[in-house]
């Protein structure tokens, strides 16, 4: 959802990329078959650009991310917010 890393930087964004395997959460470790996430947001905490999931399940993911990236979402606006557990989209790189 959003824009790649290649896309904003075409944009003139200065970017924080940053990419987590999903099985560094509690689902991830249980489903054990690998993926990752890839968070692409404006340098310095700014606006989530972009979230791009791949893997198994990762479906689950895609509300909360199309909702991050629409809303034009800050990291800190995510971190506030209830994310159940576990899900892959529990807790992501944006609360990090």
């Amino acid at each position: 959802m959003g824009l790649s890393e290649a896309e904003a930087r075409a944009r003139g964004h200065e970017v924080d990329v940053n990419t987590m395997p999903l099985t560094a959460v509690a689902k991830g470790m249980v489903h054990g078959q690998g993926g990752r996430v890839k968070v692409v947001a404006e340098d310095g905490g700014g606006r989530v650009l972009g979230v791009h999931p791949v893997g198994p399940h990762v479906s689950e993911m895609v509300a909360e991310s199309q909702l991050i990236v629409g809303w034009d979402a800050e990291p800190a606006d995510v971190a506030r917010h209830v994310h159940p557990h576990p899900t892959l989209a529990g807790r992501g790189p944006h609360q990090q």
